[in-house]
């Protein structure tokens, strides 16, 4: 049917050239035919609808030459049947285009009551036809209105501006006929036979991009031949007064829809710049922490840059979840049995493509990271962090202590005889001990403290907001834990050794080197006066 179309439009430009002078009569009706015979599979009512305007073009065209519609007889009213069906489809295709309530495409709202008022004028069947162009031209204005609230669809622009001019010729030419009887030569027929490609085109290239700046120029340059025809001796004022208002209105807001979609455009590639520069961001190391809450966080807030709606993200199998759940949500790909859920306080219209992509792969290798990271920095037996651990977390509570002016203990804890555990009971026994020991200190200290594995059975605390008296309290309530364990097949209870030194604000990284050596030196005196106990470094002491 499109092949059909092609050639009827190709034929009737070729036989009846717009200046020729049979061309107002059949290169209309004939473009009609076409476009509606090239719709008819890519959008059925719309090409329904221009094949019965066409032929109702065509009917009254031999109508004319027959002779059949020289008066109001029963032939000429069989004439009018098609353009009865051609206004059912276009009204039933309107209907079902979605649309927004009109507020930029207000001002063409006067040409719809003019339209109105023409049909008060008129009389039978032609109040009717005049009374349904004025119906659909104020069903277009709400079709037209997501140009300027949404974005700019090209193909919509098209073919609004094509029923536009198709609209006005019907008005104009019923205008002209009320004056006195429509003049032959005039040239009103230039904007039916434009309006029926723009709506051939546009409906055509609904929903697609192609060539924007070709759809541009037709529907600007239809828009501008609204009134360089109507303009023609001998229309009425009135019309050309109408028509120069709606060639001047439209293309200004058409221009203005451009305008708008050149700004969102522009707005829209700023936040994906600002997406693509967080993602870029999200690492463990600017966030400083191995925390994967951290790192969900930093996605979160790199979402909202594309989709405000974002207020939590989780990943299910990990139960790490940051900020809140809802009952909208997005998924995330990640790895294989691994659920993340992106979060929304509302479903968005439109997800940016290939956004979720890009998120998915950038939180997966950032939580790698982390993992990798966590694995580097942490003792494999115990979970504790260890001494490059250590470093890493060192430096942030000193700036913690500094900024708040917190003091600090460092505890040093020994396990008493450990060597005669593995001596005698074995290495697996002995790791067991390791291991609850370390579930002891992390579950004793908070999230400011640091619990390191220092070196063998030794085991290093950072007591952030303690000076040494509270942190001989914090031992001493470890070491009655720690006894009350039962490792079996070890029959005694299990003790501990402490050395506590700080217990002020440090001013470097230098001092609290100080004072792990001072606790390390606390805790070899403990051990020397007969273990199980915890002595105080001295000031002042090595």
């Amino acid at each position: 049917m499109a092949l059909y179309g092609l050639l009827a439009l190709l034929v009737g430009l070729a036989l009846f050239p717009p200046t020729a002078p049979w061309s107002e009569r059949f290169l209309t009706p004939l473009v009609a035919l076409g476009a509606g015979a090239y719709l008819l599979r890519k959008a059925p009512l719309w090409g329904l609808g221009l094949l019965f305007w066409g032929l109702g073009d065509l009917g009254w065209t031999l109508g004319d030459l027959l002779g059949l519609s020289k008066e109001r007889s029963t032939q000429a009213l069989f004439l009018e049947f098609p353009y009865l069906l051609g206004y059912l489809a276009l009204t039933w295709a309107l209907l079902k285009t979605p649309g927004k309530p009109p507020r930029r495409t207000l001002p063409l709202l006067p040409l719809g009551l003019w339209g109105l008022l023409q049909a008060l004028g008129a009389f039978g069947v032609d109040r009717l036809f005049i009374a349904w162009d004025a119906l659909l031209w104020l069903l277009l204005l709400p079709r037209l209105e997501p140009l300027f609230q949404e974005r700019f669809l090209e193909g919509r622009a098209l073919w609004g501006v094509g029923l536009l001019l198709v609209l006005f010729a019907h008005l104009a030419h019923a205008h002209l006929e009320a004056q006195g009887g429509y003049p032959t030569g005039h040239p009103v027929h230039l904007l039916w036979t434009w309006g029926y490609l723009l709506l051939a085109l546009g409906v055509g290239a609904e929903g697609r991009e192609e060539a924007p700046f070709a759809h541009q120029a037709l529907a600007l340059l239809g828009l501008f031949l609204l009134p360089a025809v109507l303009l023609a001796e001998p229309t009425p004022q009135g019309v050309r007064f109408f028509a120069l208002y709606g060639g001047v209105v439209g293309g200004l807001g058409l221009l203005y829809a451009l305008h708008l979609e050149r700004r969102r455009t522009g707005e829209k590639n700023r936040r994906w710049t600002r997406f693509l520069e967080a993602l870029a961001r999200l690492s463990p190391r600017v966030t400083q922490t191995l925390s994967p809450e951290a790192v969900l966080m930093e996605a979160l807030q790199a979402a909202r840059e594309l989709l405000p709606q974002a207020v939590g993200l989780e990943v299910r199998a990990k139960r790490g979840l940051v900020g809140r759940r809802t009952p909208h949500f997005l998924p995330l790909p990640l790895n294989h049995g691994e659920e993340v859920w992106l979060y929304l306080e509302a479903p968005p219209e439109e997800v940016p493509p290939g956004f979720l992509a890009l998120l998915g792969e950038r939180l997966r290798q950032a939580l790698k990271q982390v993992e990798w990271g966590t694995l580097a920095l942490t003792d494999p037996l115990t979970g504790l962090r260890n001494r490059r651990g250590l470093e890493a977390e060192l430096p942030k509570l000193l700036a913690l202590a500094r900024r708040y002016q917190a003091p600090v203990s460092v505890v040093m804890l020994d396990i008493d005889r450990f060597k005669q555990v593995n001596d005698t009971y074995g290495h697996p026994v002995g790791d067991e001990v390791l291991r609850r020991l370390g579930r002891i200190l992390e579950a004793s200290v908070r999230k400011e403290d640091l619990a390191v594995r220092y070196g063998g059975e030794e085991f290093l605390l950072l007591l952030y907001g303690a000076d040494r008296q509270a942190a001989k309290e914090v031992v001493e309530r470890i070491r009655a834990r720690f006894r009350a364990e039962k490792v079996e097949p070890i029959p005694y209870p299990l003790t501990l050794s402490g050395g506590i030194a700080g217990g002020e604000v440090p001013q470097g990284e230098e001092a609290l080197e100080e004072w792990i050596l001072q606790a390390d030196y606390a805790l070899l005196r403990a051990k020397e006066a007969g273990r199980d106990r915890v002595t105080l470094a001295h000031p002042g002491s090595p």
